[in-house]
């Protein structure tokens, strides 16, 4: 399954109607039970991008839980390229005709968050939910785990410096943790990047001298002095656009590129005078079959793999001198049927022009006298999965479980939010939310073999008025 990964919903014109009434969506008047506010989840007005990880696809008006891949790595040394999922690491090789894949590299049934190669291409470093582990290859070119550290909250990892033995970067939501080999240990050491909030990743140079971490809306530059790294603001680049999804250096590690969230990529040339942006190596949107996830670089030339959750596009300076994509290095048409164990879709602050005080939610549109699972837009929630709702009627401070159905008592408050909680004891499944409609119930409560009845909005009871205010 494809499908864009990253933010959509649409608010719904709020309105006040009863039972009897049409009700009107996007300008159109439609027969149906009446609510006064419906996510379809075609648009991006009622998302919070930044407490947002569900996997929305607008085409389709659907929220899921997002699709692994996590990250890919190319071997700086060599063509094989390394594939991390929640349901393994996956191995490949370009053979000078196609990638194909390498069986004997696969470690399969682990719940890898990260990859990459360490030693200058010799061996790979594998982050987990519970921890990171070394891994290099016999004689008979298997692979074989030589050290190990448990340890929970690793977000990926990067080559460390190459004077340290078996040296790893592991990134935290603080920074980076540098590692070290010592026997079949891995043992954390001074010196790695730290000092800051929310982070989200760290890549490096194959030599690990140049390191860089990444929040949501900034990144910052590191430089090995022997010793620790130390922050090397001179390189950092202006915030980029929309958010960032993955950097990665250039192969020759003298630049490096961001890929936000909207799909572009940025590379930027670092110097003794600071940063300057490449326009040459960038793209505007990279095309691909679906939002990108990850970047990954490596292979020699300018060249670095964009992930998506079907494969990876490579893209290279071409013949001609333009930077675009290699068909013959790309990998496409897999499948990694493997889902986020979580994720949450948290609404905007939905204003209300009076103290709410009874909610229901539904994940349904039901006509009168209609109960699930006869409505439609019924969310789909296989063996192994669920769905959860809260609510909030103080700004998405404080939260109120919200069951299916079900009239709720909230603290009185204007101030509304909601928000889903998906999950999947399953990786190859996931539940699909294809609405969300909340109903605030008025003092005298219809039964469910009826129609909940709607109050008013601060912008009163005339359709035609809340829809033209844009809501």
């Amino acid at each position: 399954m494809r499908r864009g990964r990253w933010w959509a919903a649409m608010l719904f014109v709020c309105f006040c109607l009863w039972p009897s009434a049409d009700r009107i969506v996007a300008g159109a008047v439609e027969s149906s039970s009446p609510y006064w506010f419906r996510d379809a989840y075609t648009g991006l007005v009622s998302i919070n991008a930044q407490e947002t990880t569900a996997a929305v696809n607008t085409e389709s008006g659907t929220v899921e839980l997002p699709e692994a891949p996590l990250s890919v790595a190319l071997n700086p040394s060599g063509t094989d390229a390394l594939v991390a999922t929640l349901g393994g690491v996956y191995g490949y090789v370009f053979d000078g005709q196609a990638v194909v894949a390498v069986g004997r590299w696969d470690l399969s049934g682990i719940d890898a968050t990260g990859v990459a190669w360490v030693k200058g291409g010799s061996a790979f470093a594998v982050t987990t939910t519970s921890g990171l582990a070394l891994y290099a290859f016999s004689a008979s070119g298997s692979v074989q785990r030589v050290a190990v550290a448990k340890v929970s909250g690793v977000l990926g990892a990067a080559a460390g410096p190459s004077n340290l033995v078996g040296g790893i970067l592991a990134a935290t939501t603080t920074g980076a943790t540098l590692y070290t080999a010592e026997t079949a240990s891995l043992v954390p050491i001074a010196g790695g990047p730290s000092g800051l909030k929310n982070n989200l990743g760290v890549a490096s140079t194959a030599n690990g001298s140049i390191a860089v971490t990444w929040q949501t809306n900034a990144l910052q530059l590191w430089a090995w002095d022997g010793a620790v790294y130390e922050p090397a603001t001179a390189w950092d680049p202006p915030p980029p656009p929309g958010g960032i999804a993955g950097v990665a250096f250039f192969p020759q590690g003298d630049g490096y590129w961001i890929l936000t969230r909207q799909g572009q990529l940025l590379a930027y040339a670092f110097g003794p005078e600071g940063v300057t942006a490449l326009p040459k190596y960038s793209l505007a949107r990279v095309a691909g079959p679906s939002v990108p996830v990850a970047l990954g670089s490596g292979w020699g030339g300018v060249s670095v793999a964009v992930l998506y959750a079907t494969g990876w596009w490579l893209e290279d300076v071409g013949a001609g001198g333009a930077f675009e994509t290699d068909s013959l290095r790309s990998l496409a048409e897999q499948s990694w049927p493997v889902y986020s164990p979580s994720a949450v879709l948290q609404s905007v602050v939905l204003p209300v022009g009076h103290a709410v005080s009874e909610l229901r939610v539904e994940d349904a549109d039901c006509a009168k006298g209609e109960t699930p699972p006869n409505c439609s837009d019924q969310a789909l929630v296989p063996s192994g999965t669920s769905v959860s709702y809260e609510v909030s009627t103080d700004g998405c401070r404080t939260w109120i479980l919200a069951a299916l159905f079900t009239n709720v008592a909230v603290p009185a408050g204007t101030q509304l939010c909601y928000r889903l909680m998906l999950t999947t004891t399953n990786p190859g499944q996931t539940p699909v939310i294809r609405a969300t409609n909340l109903y605030e119930i008025a003092t005298e409560v219809v039964d469910r073999s009826g129609v909940p009845t709607t109050l008013c909005l601060g912008l009163g009871c005339n359709p035609e008025a809340v829809a033209s205010s844009g809501a």
